[in-house]
């Protein structure tokens, strides 16, 4: 049974990920019969993935959390997963009885972390919910369903408990202001990817070096020339360093100068490295980290999709296209200004700015998948312009998560 693991960030008031909830995917539909049946394959799939594609590809050095029903939580096999690494968000349509509450307790005290997921802080939900409360390590409040005028009567509501809050589905920079000034200790939604831009912000110096060293490989595939740039940019090459000693590539060879490495990756690989390196340059805007992770994963994403679909001279472009397509958030300019400064082919910047193109057909679609949204729903709008299945779609974003992990520093 092919398996996949979407991944959303959860981040603290620093604006660093510390942990991932995690949303299981399927392409065995016939699991899908009914709610029970479904919850029944989850647990296989968990399983499945801890012995097929191993913990540390999923979440790294991170915590991860898993959705629960009460189905699940009376299942053995989430007792799988290591307390160390993995907490439990129990859903809100669970439906609470003696023994669930006997369950929770049971959980807690082997140590592992409990949430509850999706608190609208209805009058209903309190009712439900509250005798869990001593055993629950912080409650997910539902941005979007309470409301940012109602946000205030809610944290009050909560604040006799002394819980620790996460601010669920925020979607604005607002919204996400609005929760630091209430008091939330922890965040979730996508909100980070959307750019906030300064006025008369620039780009910083030694991020145009590296949009400076793009344009050169643009212009000359020279290979002695494109070392001789990069010898002017130690940070550059001290960091090119690190990645072709990373786990995405196994070269044999021992590195001796500049020029072997370009040899070794080529121009194109080169524009691809480039693109990713600009999220590395010293910038202190918060959930950076993550907007790296979330680029490296567009990326591979679309690398992948165009080697299924045999085509496989789009291969670096679409990685390219990928890894700049949250370059605007990063660097907290435009899209239009950032691709102002850069040479790109134009194929590129129509997917970059409109989502067109072949291109932009699949950015759309590493972008949805980035979400965590559901594979199946996104190929059956493709119709007949699809080239790749379901499962298919679903390994390449398998290998776009263990890329992240392989080339995380």
């Amino acid at each position: 049974m092919s398996t996949y693991v979407g991944r959303q960030p959860i981040f603290n008031t620093e604006g660093v990920c510390f942990g991932y909830e995690l949303l299981y995917r399927s392409c065995d539909t016939k699991n899908l019969a009914s709610f029970m049946d479904n919850a029944k394959a989850t647990a296989r799939v968990i399983v499945n993935i801890i012995h097929n594609i191993g913990l540390s590809p999923i979440i790294g050095q991170k915590f991860g959390f898993i959705n629960v029903d009460e189905t699940m939580i009376f299942s053995d096999a989430i007792l799988l997963l290591p307390k160390e690494y993995f907490g439990f968000e129990i859903l809100e349509h669970t439906q609470i009885s003696l023994a669930l509450y006997e369950r929770i307790k049971h959980l807690r005290t082997l140590g592992y972390r409990l949430s509850l997921d999706d608190f609208d802080c209805s009058e209903a939900m309190f009712k439900a919910y509250e005798p869990l409360f001593p055993y629950i390590d912080f409650i997910k409040v539902d941005i979007q369903a309470i409301g940012l005028e109602n946000l205030p009567q809610a944290v009050e509501k909560l604040a006799g408990y002394h819980i620790p809050l996460l601010a669920e589905k925020i979607e604005t920079f607002e919204e996400h202001e609005a929760c630091i000034r209430h008091g939330f200790t922890f965040y979730q939604g996508y909100f980070f990817e959307k750019p906030v831009i300064l006025s008369g912000r620039k780009i910083e110096p030694n991020t145009l070096s590296a949009i400076q060293l793009m344009n050169c490989i643009h212009e000359d595939s020279d290979a002695a020339f494109i070392a001789s740039r990069f010898a002017t940019c130690p940070d550059l090459v001290y960091n090119l360093l690190r990645h072709i000693n990373s786990g995405a590539y196994h070269f044999k060879n021992k590195i001796s100068s500049i020029k072997q490495m370009v040899l070794l990756l080529g121009p194109k690989k080169l524009l691809s490295w480039l693109g990713l390196f600009l999220y590395m340059t010293p910038n202190h805007r918060p959930f950076g980290g993550e907007l790296f992770n979330n680029a490296k994963f567009r990326a591979k994403v679309m690398e992948e999709l165009t080697l299924i679909c045999n085509k496989k001279e789009y291969a670096n472009q679409a990685f390219l296209t990928g890894s700049l397509s949250l370059i605007d958030a990063y660097l907290n300019v435009s899209m239009e200004e950032f691709l102002a400064h850069i040479h790109l082919d134009d194929e590129i910047k129509i997917a970059l700015l409109r989502k067109e193109g072949f291109l932009g057909n699949l950015l759309q679609i590493a972008i949805e998948m980035n979400h965590a949204n559901d594979a199946k729903n996104i190929v059956d709008t493709l119709n007949d312009t699809r080239c790749f299945t379901t499962e298919q779609l679903y390994e390449a974003c398998t290998k776009a998560i263990v890329f992240v992990e392989e080339t995380e520093h």
